[in-house]
């Protein structure tokens, strides 16, 4: 894995994570669904497993000095679905929007009040239909360590650890 070829390409990441709609609770003890979608963007300190658009297989850890709320509050971003950007349902930019996020030890969190408009309605009906399970992000490395690591079988496998986007 060059390191030039690294630095001139765009990641896109698949998070394991739960989506969920919230529910609200009346005080009479029932509940009905809101809008309202929650999940998590980035996990910090797990390793994924990753093929690239090169082919390329590796090991990657995001740590969370790569999304602080600092940083986060500098930046656009945008929630699209399937990364398609005529698709955007929500956005962030530079903490004002309809996208809320927060960050913990665990990782980036996002809140979004689906939009009522067609993409809105698809992604609030596909989340509770456990069709759309999990999120992805799209990041530009900045800094990170590449190391090799080897398996009991002797098989060598790339780790990169990215600590700034």
């Amino acid at each position: 894995m060059a390191k030039e070829k690294e630095l001139k390409k765009r990641e896109i990441r698949t998070v394991a994570c739960h989506l969920a709609v919230r529910e609200i609770k009346r005080e009479d003890g029932t509940t009905e669904e809101s809008r309202t979608i929650t999940g998590t963007a980035i996990v910090f300190n797990k390793p994924s497993q990753v093929i690239d658009d090169w082919g390329d297989e590796y090991v990657e850890y995001v740590r969370p000095s790569c999304a602080t709320m600092e940083f986060l509050k500098t930046q656009d971003i945008k929630l699209n679905l399937l990364h398609n950007r005529d698709s955007t349902i929500g956005r962030w930019n530079k903490g004002e929007g309809n996208l809320k996020l927060s960050v913990d030890s665990e990782g980036v969190h996002f809140e979004i009040e689906a939009p009522k408009c067609d993409d809105g309605d698809r992604a609030l009906e596909l989340v509770k239909a456990g069709v759309y399970s999990g999120c992805s992000f799209e990041f530009k490395p900045k800094d990170y360590m590449i190391k090799e690591v080897k398996d009991a079988d002797g098989n060598v496998t790339p780790e990169v650890t990215h600590t700034a986007f």
